[in-house]
């Protein structure tokens, strides 16, 4: 076998293994985009309980930021549900806020932001690390608040839907009047619309690199 024959049959592997790769990672973003979501399209989380005696339980402020507006409309890209029910058989409060205005109504109040979540324990519930920040009560229930930038309050199962928006957004879970002691059972979904193209688009350019790995060996 020459030289360029031994070339072409290099190249000819390094496609295929590009190709194979393409094919396999289409082919589980095909797979979880048909079983892995719910009826309404999102992949969500195992329940996870939370219990704290305090005024609210906030997450880790989450920095996001979007590539050029022409090429989408992000906040219909990117949805986020947030299912939270009462285990006290009472009114909760979930809402969706940025970072300053939520740090600003809770200064000074009893509280816990989430710093950690592992839900992929098998055979074991969600472990949850959380940052206490000690202080005083509420001054207002928070649907008394307008800074919110989605939000969902009552009793029984709530259920808050956010496009997501350019910014610095923490979630919080909050008793609807405001009072002490937080014990939900919740969940958080994501769903990303586009997956199911994403998917596609690598399958097929999979097997393009497969087909042309096996002209070129053909060739050589």
């Amino acid at each position: 076998m020459n030289a360029g024959k031994i070339f072409s049959v290099a190249v000819s592997v390094i496609v295929l293994l590009i190709g194979l790769g393409l094919v396999a990672g289409g082919g589980a973003l095909l797979w979880s985009n048909t079983f892995l979501r719910d009826s309404e399209g999102y992949y969500s989380t195992r329940t996870i309980n939370i219990e704290r005696d305090s005024y609210g339980v906030t997450t880790y402020p989450a920095q996001i930021e979007f590539g050029p507006a022409w090429l989408f409309d992000w906040s219909q890209l990117v949805k986020v549900k947030l299912k939270a029910t009462s285990n006290k058989n009472s009114g909760i409060f979930i809402g969706v806020a940025e970072e300053g205005d939520l740090l600003s109504y809770l200064n000074g109040v009893t509280y816990d932001e989430i710093r950690e979540l592992d839900i992929n324990r098998p055979f074991q519930p969600p472990r949850i690390d959380y940052s206490e920040f000690p202080g005083g009560k509420l001054n207002a229930p928070p649907g008394e608040k307008g800074f919110w930038r989605a939000s969902a309050a009552g009793e029984g199962t709530q259920v808050l839907k956010w496009g997501v928006e350019e910014g610095r957004y923490s979630l919080v879970l909050m008793n609807e009047d405001g009072s002490r002691g937080i014990n939900v059972a919740g969940m958080i979904g994501v769903r990303v619309p586009i997956i199911g193209g994403i998917g596609v688009g690598l399958f097929i350019a999979g097997l393009v690199l497969v087909l042309f790995s096996f002209l070129l060996v053909f060739r050589s």
